[in-house]
Parts: structure tokens; C-alpha cells; sequence
């Protein structure tokens, strides 16, 4: 009787953790995507003022919770130096957010082969993976659907997601934080 009430109170109560770590291009707005996340899911956080965050060295971390959800957030660093620290991660990530710069089309291609090579890990094969179209809201800024095209790859087995958002102004920052939660959620390998 004690293993069938402890396994419903787990199943009801206990909240499950999970790891997602934010990688992209130096600058495409990763800590500021963290932050508004971090403030619209977090009672009383003081948010950075996004002016003064600079160019991430290492990784910053975050949590939030939602429901009986506790989502543990890696930022890391998208100097090309940091990038070959980035797999080391992926072994412990439940999934991805990989944050793009909308308003940077001339690093496109750059964005594509390094999306390509994230998804490629066989760590990230079968994981959820959010593309957030970061700065959306900015005159010239490339539409999600076209960064969708350019980043399509038949490989990925898994949950992708290419949402257009403003870590700025913190635009469908709680859609993707949401999106992530009801993905790993419905897919039980990732209890």
C-alpha cells in the first residue's frame, strides 16, 4: 500500500526537473531570452536591465517552475572559442532553445551549418528543440517562417519549434517557456 500512495504522490506532486540549454550565435540575444523568462515565471525577480547584459563568458544559469515543472536553463556562451564546450552539455539536456538573430541575415548561413552541427550530436537527436527567432519586432527583421526553411533538416527526429519572439520586449518569451514544459511533458522519456 506505502509504493502505491508514495508512486501517486510522486506522479501528483513531486516536480519532475528537466535541463535545456540556450545556444546560438554570440549576441542573438540568449541571456536576454533567459532574463525575460526568468521574470515572467519567477515571483518578484528583478530582471537585468537588458542594456547593460554583455557577451556571455562560460554560462549563465536559470530555473524556473511551472506547474509541477522545474526547468533548469544553461546559457551558454556563442563566442566561436566557446562553442566546442557546447556538447558537453547536450549529455545532461533534456532540450535545446537555439536562439537566432532575425535582424543578422548575413550570418545565415553561418547560423544554418552550426544549427545543423547542434542537431547533428547524437545527444540531440531525439530531444525538443525551440528555435527562437530573436528580434522579431525590428524593422528588416526576417520573418520565423523564412529562418524555418533555412534551418530544415531531415535528420532531426524530434519536436522542433520555430517561434518568433523579443527577448527585448519579452514577446512570446512565456509561449516558448510553455512550449518546452507541454513538450517534455507528453514524452516520457524524458521523466
Amino acid at each position: 500500500m506505502y509504493t502505491l500512495s508514495a508512486g501517486i504522490w510522486e506522479k501528483f506532486f513531486k516536480k519532475k526537473d528537466y535541463f535545456v540549454v540556450i545556444v546560438g550565435l554570440d549576441n542573438a540575444g540568449k541571456t536576454t531570452f533567459l532574463e525575460q523568462a526568468k521574470s515572467h515565471f519567477v515571483k518578484d525577480y528583478g530582471m537585468l536591465n537588458p542594456s547593460k547584459i554583455t557577451a556571455t563568458v562560460g554560462l549563465n544559469t536559470g530555473k524556473v517552475e511551472l506547474n509541477n515543472t522545474c526547468l533548469n536553463f544553461w546559457d551558454l556562451g556563442g563566442q566561436e572559442s566557446l562553442r566546442e564546450l557546447w556538447p558537453t552539455y547536450f549529455d545532461d539536456a533534456n532540450a535545446i532553445i537555439f536562439v537566432v538573430d532575425a535582424t543578422r541575415s548575413d550570418l545565415f548561413p553561418t547560423v544554418s551549418a552550426l544549427f545543423k552541427e547542434v542537431i547533428s550530436n547524437d545527444a540531440v537527436q531525439n530531444l525538443p528543440v525551440l528555435v527562437a527567432v530573436n528580434k522579431s519586432e525590428m524593422e528588416g527583421a526576417s520573418p520565423a517562417a523564412e529562418v524555418r526553411m533555412l534551418l530544415e533538416d531531415e535528420n532531426h527526429q524530434s519536436d522542433l519549434a520555430v517561434l518568433p519572439v523579443s527577448a527585448l520586449e519579452g514577446t512570446n518569451i512565456e509561449r516558448c517557456v510553455r512550449w518546452i514544459v507541454r513538450t517534455l511533458a507528453s514524452q516520457p522519456l524524458y521523466l
